[in-house]
């Protein structure tokens, strides 16, 4: 596996209070990592920092051999695509302009828009689904509308990594299901590495090459679903009794009877 992104010992606190310790990693190409923890084990910090919106404070993250510190910013929008926990869209833009939005790394300051551009917005568009929905106020859709269309957004800044917090959280079934297949379909397509971050164990169980497990701003487990995902491992990352069955390939997650 291609290494893309590289932790080395990395740290990180805020306001003297640490939050994560000692981490390492190294994510390629060709797979979906899912982080698995509880709220407030690290999980959304550990994503800003690797995507250069927090700033290293002690170790390091590689992009492709390089720190992200060094990048510039326009350049590493254009390799690392961010999509926060449920986007907030304060002014009423359409779908079409918050998608051309995310070409701001290939538009010079004072330039507008070219025909590329909405090309680019359009085909992501269609590549999620949403083609439909170009014309409507990014504030009067769905929050599961607006997750396709914060993933879009991404998309047209063609990037080599997405990082995503808790992409599918507040989504019913149908759009938590739609998502993830499309960013299986991504990479698979485009050999996009995907890092996603969630609380969520069945999503994690279902869609995920591979589970990355943190608590208290610490991985302890890394590995494959059918090699991380057990009895121990489970009730140690959410403070609770559960009982772990695997049949027929499948994995069956449940509470302990007291």
């Amino acid at each position: 596996m291609e290494t893309t992104i590289e932790c080395s010992d990395l740290d990180f606190a805020y306001d003297g209070s640490e939050v994560l310790t000692g981490i390492n990693l190294s994510l390629g190409h060709g797979k979906m990592f899912g982080i698995l923890g509880a709220n407030g084990a690290g999980k959304s910090t550990l994503l800003k920092v690797v995507s250069g919106i927090l700033k290293v404070q002690k170790g390091k993250v590689l992009y492709n051999g390089k720190p992200v510190s060094g990048f510039d910013r326009r350049e590493l929008a254009k390799k690392i695509a961010y999509i926060p926990q449920d986007p907030v869209f304060a002014f009423p833009f359409t779908v079409s302009e918050v998608l051309l939005m995310g070409r701001a790394p290939y538009i010079g300051r004072f330039e507008f828009e070219r025909d590329t551009d909405r090309t680019i917005a359009e085909a992501a568009m269609e590549t999620v689904g949403i083609s439909h929905l170009q014309h409507r106020l990014i504030t009067e859709i769905s929050s599961g509308e607006r997750q396709l269309a914060s993933i879009a957004r991404a998309l047209v800044q063609e990037p080599e990594v997405m990082l995503l917090d808790e992409p599918a959280t507040f989504l019913d079934i149908r759009h938590r299901t739609e998502i993830m297949k499309i960013l299986k379909r991504l990479k698979e397509e485009r050999d996009i590495l995907i890092i996603a971050a969630t609380h969520d164990i069945f999503t994690a169980l279902f869609h995920f090459d591979e589970i990355i497990m943190i608590k208290g701003g610490k991985i302890f487990a890394e590995g494959s679903t059918d090699d991380v995902v057990n009895r121990e491992n489970l009730s140690f990352l959410y403070d609770t009794d559960v009982s772990v069955r695997k049949e027929n390939g499948n994995i069956f997650v449940y509470p302990t009877e007291s």
